[in-house]
């Protein structure tokens, strides 16, 4: 029987084109990746690639298999999440979805704050990968298999991804780099200390506090190129661990990344943090929301 989790590696590695990239991705070592593959093939009865010193290449076999497989791993998800769905018709059971850059800790405290007025309320985590389609689906869809997540709530944002939101609290804008680096040593950063060097920033017209901050370095600080991204990744915290260059960051987005060590900057940005959920939300989100909004 087909092994889907060996699927899903298989199907990470076509996407990337390389064994390495995917283990990286899923923070997993090469040769975990290499073997899960070399055991898909032996179940198909086929080799899915063409491994040669110019990289990988999918087979006629595989190139089927990558067509096939992302089929049978949506079905596969889509059961999951109505067998979750069918679980959680309970109306005090919370699904929060937690990935690397959207850690759930953030609901410790408010569970803590809301169990006085609603004991029966229960949260249930539900991790999920990072890649940007898959963010933009769940924030698009909150409710379908995940309620709430934790992230930024300033209007900007909760414009673009179309979606709701409550602060809960505020974070000061931070640089992270590379434990490696030179700086890490220092507390404290200033922007000439950035002279010359790269510095990853969310792309304009995604988050307010970014589109300040791009305007100090644009117009103040030109010799500090801005490397743009469109959304919060496991591959961009890699390139920054990888020291391609600093990211602007709040700690959220960082905190759980072993690699990387955040510094202050000489600057007061904050950004707002809280939960996001859906602009039409149910009644159990709502009823956690006027709970919410009494603190």
């Amino acid at each position: 029987m087909l092994n889907l989790k060996y699927l899903e590696t298989f199907i990470k590695v076509a996407e990337y084109g390389s064994f390495r990239k995917a283990a990286d991705a899923m923070y997993i070592t090469p040769s975990a990746v290499i073997k899960q593959v070399d055991a898909l093939e032996e179940e198909a009865g086929t080799a899915l690639f063409d491994r040669t010193h110019r990289g990988l290449h999918l087979t006629k076999g595989g190139q089927s298999l990558y067509t096939d497989g992302k089929v049978l791993l949506d079905s596969a998800q889509n059961a999951l999440t109505r067998a979750r769905m069918k679980m959680d018709e309970n109306d005090a059971v919370i699904r929060i979805g937690t990935s690397p850059v959207t850690p759930a800790d953030i609901f410790a405290d408010l569970w803590e704050k809301a169990y006085a007025s609603w004991p029966e309320l229960r949260f249930q985590i539900l991790p999920f990968d990072d890649r940007p389609e898959r963010v933009r689906d769940i924030m698009e869809n909150f409710g379908d298999e995940i309620d709430v997540i934790g992230g930024i709530v300033d209007e900007t944002h909760l414009s673009y991804r179309k979606c709701s939101g409550i602060e809960l609290q505020r974070y000061p804008v931070k640089i992270a780099m590379p434990v490696f680096s030179p700086l890490s040593k220092k507390k404290k950063l200033s922007y000439s200390d950035l002279e010359g060097d790269k510095v990853f920033l969310i792309s304009p017209g995604k988050i307010e506090v970014m589109d300040e901050i791009r305007e100090v370095f644009e117009k103040q600080y030109q010799d500090i190129s801005l490397i743009n991204f469109d959304s919060i990744s496991s591959s961009v915290l890699k390139r920054c661990e990888n020291g391609e260059g600093f990211l602007v960051t709040p700690l959220s987005w960082v905190k759980t990344h072993p690699l990387l060590k955040t510094a202050d900057m000489e600057w007061s940005f904050e950004i707002p943090y809280g939960i996001l959920f859906s602009r039409n939300p149910s009644a159990k989100i709502k009823k956690l929301r006027d709970i919410i909004s009494v603190y």
